[in-house]
């Protein structure tokens, strides 16, 4: 087996495991435990999430209740979840749901049928909730572009998850969250297979760094963790 298709039989398998852990009774169990007692640590900078699913109530905790972006959309699911648990006034959902280049490795990438799809998808998905959702087709260089600095309670970025790309989201979303908020993401890991290239992990924690700020990551979701900073 040569070495990309072995490290992405290795990255298959670990998925696997992964699931398989996530859901046994025990995990849950201590997982749901966990998450009760976190919550009263919601308004100070020691909180510890045990999954995404938590943010939305981060943020109604510190008072992030204004507007707030996820980059990187697809079938609008993650927004959904926000808007159903986040007592925000609004929420922009961007995508350009656009067709990358063939050789952009990533479950994502798909036809622009598919993606056309997805978009009518996510706008019927996403209607139910009214003039709280926004959904913007188009890249996110172009949505922070239009969006003045210091106006967003929260952003999470879920788009392209080459490290190049993540560092270019990063330095084009960190100025819209206003002091107080939440700059995020999903999908914390470096994964270099045949099927998947992530530099995520890297680009987050080298960009942090360099602003001496601390990344905190979601403990339950695994391999899928999603990263944040209290900014």
């Amino acid at each position: 087996m040569d070495r990309p298709a072995a490290a992405s039989a290795s990255h298959s398998r670990y998925l696997r495991l992964s699931a398989r852990a996530a859901d046994s009774e025990v995990v849950r169990s201590v997982y749901d435990g966990l998450k009760r007692a976190s919550r009263p640590l919601y308004h100070t900078p020691y909180v510890q999430l045990l999954d995404r699913h938590e943010l939305p109530l981060l943020f109604n905790a510190r008072g992030l209740i204004g507007c707030g972006v996820e980059v990187g959309v697809q079938q609008g699911l993650f927004s959904q979840s926000l808007l159903n648990s986040w007592n925000g006034r609004h929420l922009i959902s961007v995508d350009p749901w656009k067709a990358a280049e063939a050789d952009y490795h990533d479950a994502a990438n798909v036809t622009q049928e598919q993606h056309d799809a997805l978009y009518d998808e996510t706008v019927k998905r996403l209607a139910p909730f009214g003039e709280r959702s926004s959904v913007w087709r188009m890249y996110g260089e172009q949505a922070a572009a239009a969006i003045p600095h210091h106006s967003m309670d929260f952003v999470y970025l879920d788009a392209r998850h080459g490290y190049e790309f993540v560092m270019e989201d990063l330095k084009a979303w960190v100025d819209k969250v206003r002091p107080g908020g939440v700059l995020c993401g999903h999908d914390y890991m470096d994964v270099d297979a045949a099927d998947a290239e992530f530099g995520v992990k890297t680009a987050v924690d080298e960009f942090f760094a360099r602003r001496h700020q601390t990344v905190k990551v979601t403990l339950r979701d695994l391999p899928w963790r999603s990263w944040y900073v209290l900014v």
